[in-house]
C-alpha cells in the first residue's frame, strides 16, 4: 500500500505528540499520521525504519516510541544537527539533558553561547540546541534573529531554564 495524496482531512500537527528536542520551521510532523497508517497496514513489523534528512526526526521517532520498527536510522547531512543527535545517541546524552535543563537563560549567556565556535561535539550539540530554542522561529541559520516577546506564548522567560521537549531514547 502506497501513500496518496487526498483531501479527505487536514492533519492539525498539534495531535502529534512532540518527541523531538527540536522546533522546526516546515517540519515533518504533518507526515506522522500518514506514515503510521501505513506502517500498521503492513502484515509485518519493519525491521528498521530510515528518516533522512531527520532534521528533528520527529517520524522516526513517532515510529519508535510507536512501537513500528523494530529499530530506528536517522540520516543528517548538517553537522550542526548531526552533533546534537550523535551526543543524545552516545554516552554523553544525559550530560546534555543536565546541561539544557541547568542553563541559566539570560541574555548575557545567550550571547556568550551563541558567539562561541564550538570546541567540542558536545558544545557544538548544546549551542545547536540553544539556538533552535532562542533563535526566531527554530531557525538556526546564520543572522536569525533572537525571540524577544514570544511565539505564540509567553515567550522565553529570562533567568528561567532553557525551553527544551524532553527526549526519552530506550
Amino acid at each position: 500500500m502506497g501513500i496518496r495524496k487526498t483531501t479527505e482531512q487536514v492533519i492539525n500537527v498539534a495531535s502529534v505528540p512532540h518527541r523531538s528536542p527540536f522546533r522546526y520551521p516546515g517540519g515533518k510532523t504533518w507526515l506522522v499520521p500518514y506514515v503510521r497508517k501505513w506502517l500498521k497496514s503492513l502484515p509485518f513489523l519493519p525491521h528498521e525504519f530510515g528518516e533522512p534528512y531527520a532534521g528533528g526526526a520527529i517520524v522516526g521517532l513517532s515510529v519508535l516510541f510507536e512501537d513500528l520498527a523494530h529499530k530506528l536510522k536517522i540520516v543528517e547531512i548538517d553537522e550542526d544537527v548531526a552533533s546534537v543527535w550523535t551526543t543524545i545517541l552516545s554516552n554523553q546524552g544525559g550530560r546534555l539533558a543536565s546541561k539544557i535543563a541547568s542553563f541559566e537563560l539570560t541574555s548575557d549567556t545567550v550571547k556568550w553561547w551563541l558567539a562561541q565556535r564550538p570546541r567540542t561535539l558536545f558544545d557544538r550539540a548544546f549551542q545547536t540546541i540553544l539556538k533552535n530554542r532562542v533563535q526566531r522561529g527554530g531557525i538556526m541559520a546564520p543572522g536569525a534573529g533572537l525571540v524577544k516577546r514570544g511565539e505564540n506564548g509567553p515567550g522565553l522567560v529570562i533567568g528561567g531554564p532553557l525551553p527544551c521537549a524532553a527526549v526519552r531514547l530506550s
